[in-house]
């Protein structure tokens, strides 16, 4: 993680990053086809389970940031990601499998047809129907900020019942 964040320029206290020992690092990408499509994943487990969520996971010992997306994302929807772009950092905190430092990145795709996918349902979506779509709470707040095209850092907390409430928003670069 210091590596990634040394080479984004992304200058924020490790303390303020990391907020407990249960945070664990993760990444997801919102990739965009020629079409204008996001590539989605309706969860069948927490975190996120029955929300559309983008396609990621746990960055794996001895990985980089870059890496764990890419093989996240092959791993999941046997897609190589194309033009790939961190956006949006996250520090989340919050009950049992709510506690992330999460890199969210956008991509481009190419269409292809959709393969079953141990972690849930493919499906394309419309940039423009987003807003409107079943997704999850982080997704549903980070939204505006990953399209932005700017990069931000968002601290994050969850109550009990997993609803999230932003903190701090912090542009960075």
């Amino acid at each position: 993680m210091d590596k990634f964040l040394n080479e984004n320029k992304i200058n924020i206290p490790y303390k303020k990053i990391k907020k407990n020992e249960k945070q664990r690092l993760a990444v997801v990408c919102f990739a965009e086809n020629e079409e204008n499509e996001y590539l989605l994943l309706n969860r069948y487990k927490e975190p996120f389970k029955g929300f559309l969520v983008p396609p990621g996971g746990k960055v794996e010992k001895n990985e980089t940031i870059e890496q764990a997306v890419k093989r996240e994302f092959l791993e999941e929807t046997t897609f190589e990601l194309e033009n790939i772009e961190f956006q949006v950092l996250t520090s989340e905190t919050g009950p049992e499998n709510y506690n992330w430092i999460l890199f969210i990145f956008t991509a481009k795709i190419k269409k292809q047809s959709l393969k079953t996918c141990n972690e849930g349902i493919l499906g394309w979506y419309k940039k423009s129907q987003l807003k409107n779509l079943k997704l999850s709470s982080i997704d549903k707040l980070t939204l505006p900020y990953i399209m932005d095209k700017n990069k931000y850092f968002i601290e994050l907390n969850y109550d009990q019942e997993k609803n999230p409430t932003i903190l701090n928003i912090q542009k960075i670069n």
